[in-house]
């Protein structure tokens, strides 16, 4: 029903007009805002008319991948080399500075394992 009439180029008779402005004041598909001419008008200044143009031109022509937004995002921030290194006291094996030496946690673990179940 909607193409044929829309799409028509004869000018509709008063009574049918009428009908079908009726007929879509009643449709539940198409809210009334819609149907008044008025709502559809854009009115910009003539300051804005300039920069309503470039908003409408600046839109990506295709979604940006994931792998792209993830290079950009991840861009300078690489991995660093560790400089603060230090010998451990107790083992005397390379540790970071200020963090407990992985490897004598792992021996105060098997002895603390080693006493509970004895």
């Amino acid at each position: 029903m909607f193409p044929r009439v829309l799409l028509s180029s004869e000018p509709l008779s008063p009574s049918a007009a009428g009908r079908w402005s009726r007929s879509l004041q009643s449709s539940p598909i198409l809210p009334h805002r819609l149907l008044r001419p008025a709502a559809l008008s854009l009115n910009l200044p003539g300051i804005f008319s300039g920069i309503w143009d470039s908003v409408l031109r600046a839109v990506p022509k295709k979604k940006t991948s994931h792998m792209k937004k993830r290079h950009r995002q991840m861009a300078g921030k690489a991995l660093k080399d560790l400089k603060n290194l230090n010998t451990c006291s107790g083992c005397g094996r390379m540790k970071r500075a200020h963090v407990l030496c992985p490897h004598c946690v792992e021996d105060i673990k098997k002895q603390w394992k080693h006493t509970q179940t004895a």
